[in-house]
């Protein structure tokens, strides 16, 4: 018996063979799986490679899948989880398939597949997603770099970009940002940032930035510690409303920090922790202590059985 458990973010995708007692038999990445922003023909085929991949690894056949669950960006939408659901349908014939928001494969790496309590997650972007006991969701955040996602990893680059845009026109604070970007990216001088910025598409690489706010914010850098501690007020602010639309400001739950900036980053998750403790006193404030696709599988997997007894 193998569960699959799949991690669809915007910029790549991790895929595992789980077996039933808890081990990770296999895994692989491919790209982005977001049904948003890439052609659905790529997708599919993207999600039908990694899925042989895994069982390839795993000597496992198709067959031997009992569940499968995929955590991806850009379901949010109904007819968007259909369509991956008739996916694997077509690919895993035999398989149960639990098709739900990337964030939802977060919360469940923090909760060993439970789908309960409230994940913050900071990455490119940013989004807070909660679920009570009785199943009900609310969310904040996740609209995307334009409309918004303070918090998330672009935000935070792109506040360092315009620090340092600022310092050089003389209309901000000198920041070590500058120098330390600038050596980053193996570039001169300031004007040399507009043709890096504007010359890539999408948002990864000027989220890629967050590291050196960063080093830059434990270095007593005053500019970077400022924009940490923005980044920090805000996700707390997306993390109240939800807490506090979810009813759970005074309970016991899991609130899990997950995405790189928050479990790579100890700065930001320390200044973000502090104000959690206000807002949910009684919370157990976790990093993911698994993989997000395990989680994904965890979930899928306990999701089937819920579904398996109700049927009886």
């Amino acid at each position: 018996m193998i569960t699959l458990g799949i991690d669809g973010g915007g910029t790549k995708t991790r895929c595992v063979a789980v077996s039933e007692d808890g081990e990770v038999l296999a895994i692989t990445t491919v790209g982005s799986t977001n049904v948003n922003a890439i052609e659905h023909g790529t997708v599919r085929e993207r999600l039908a490679e990694a899925i042989v991949t895994v069982l390839s690894q795993a000597s496992a056949e198709p067959d031997e899948v009992v569940a499968v669950g995929l955590g991806m960006s850009g379901v949010g939408r109904p007819a968007d989880a259909q369509l991956v659901r008739r996916w694997m349908a077509e690919i895993l014939p035999h398989a149960y398939a639990y098709v739900d928001n990337d964030a939802v494969a977060a919360l469940a790496s923090g909760t060993g597949g439970d789908l309960y309590g409230v994940v913050i997650i900071s990455g490119t972007g940013m989004i807070v997603l909660g679920v009570d006991g009785a199943g009900q969701r609310r969310r904040a955040g996740g609209w995307g770099a334009i409309l918004g996602d303070p918090g998330g990893g672009f935000s935070i680059g792109a506040a360092a970009l315009q620090s340092i845009t600022a310092a050089a026109d003389s209309s901000g604070p000198v920041t070590t940002l500058t120098a330390r970007v600038l050596t980053e990216l193996h570039l001169r001088e300031v004007q040399d940032l507009v043709a890096w910025t504007y010359g890539q598409p999408g948002w990864a690489h000027v989220a890629g930035l967050a590291r050196l706010v960063e080093e830059c914010a434990r270095e007593n850098d005053e500019v970077a510690f400022r924009i940490l501690a923005w980044a920090a007020d805000n996700l707390a602010q997306r993390a109240e409303a939800v807490i506090r639309g979810l009813a759970l400001e005074n309970q016991s739950f899991p609130l899990v920090l997950a995405g790189g900036n928050l479990t790579d980053n100890a700065l930001l998750r320390r200044l973000l922790t502090s104000r959690l403790e206000e807002v949910a006193p009684h919370a157990e404030i976790v990093t993911p202590h698994l993989d997000a696709a395990v989680g994904a599988a965890l979930l899928a997997l306990k999701q089937a059985w819920k579904r398996e007894q109700e049927s009886r």
